[in-house]
């Protein structure tokens, strides 16, 4: 109980600091870039299963050791590239299965890269978007896929559920499951959205919100 109401009274304060602008909201601009969403791509595939502030810095090396944009380039030569750097003693856990992915991501990106915002418009909902991303490029799932979504500014009503997020199901929701499968994922994220709608923020904002509020309780509850 004093958990949930430490976690409760971090995100009630947080929310109401960004509706009163004593905080500044998070923004996520329309990236239009073909090679910055190449970027963020490259990192939700990477990101999977790994800490996320490495993964970014992985994708960086990746597009600067790889001319991917070099149309002279084939799939295989990309993903011996891709598994070389993954592979050369950085700390990556999976080169080979995301050499792979990325390698087969680039592909279908290539041929929208320069319109990849009309094409995520084109679709009717955001869920609809990603799911077709989730379907066409390996290695994205649904919380990759919401991520790279929102860190385009494609999106403002999905959820990245992570373990942080998890925690503050649990902990507020009385969440215990113990695998997140594709429609788990759907469901916990319909909680976050009406939790979301309480506050009169957008999905994106109050995710962000949960994350850090249940970081911080989970760090402090560590250092007891």
């Amino acid at each position: 109980m004093k958990q949930r109401l430490l976690l409760e009274y971090l995100i009630s304060s947080l929310s109401t600091d960004m509706n009163t602008s004593c905080l500044r909201l998070p923004m996520f601009v329309e990236e239009q870039r073909p090679e910055e969403i190449w970027r963020q791509k490259v990192f939700c595939v990477l990101s999977s299963q790994f800490n996320t502030a490495k993964a970014a810095n992985i994708a960086n090396q990746i597009l600067q050791s790889v001319p991917f944009f070099d149309y002279s380039l084939s799939i295989r030569s990309i993903e011996e590239a891709c598994f070389n750097l993954l592979s050369s003693g950085i700390g990556y856990r999976f080169p080979k299965v995301r050499a792979r992915q990325i390698s087969l991501c680039w592909f279908p990106f290539s041929q929208i890269k320069d319109d990849y915002h009309d094409f995520i418009k084109s679709f009717d909902s955001e869920e609809e978007a990603r799911e077709k991303i989730r379907e066409t490029f390996p290695g994205i799932g649904l919380k990759q896929a919401s991520m790279f979504l929102r860190n385009i500014g494609a999106s403002k009503n999905l959820a990245v559920i992570d373990t942080h997020v998890i925690f503050y199901l649990r902990t507020c929701h009385g969440w215990n499951e113990q695998q997140l499968t594709p429609s788990l994922y759907l469901k916990a994220e319909n909680i976050l959205r009406e939790d979301a709608s309480r506050y009169e923020l957008d999905l994106n904002v109050f995710d962000v919100i949960v994350w850090s509020a249940a970081k911080v309780l989970k760090r402090a509850n560590s250092n007891v």
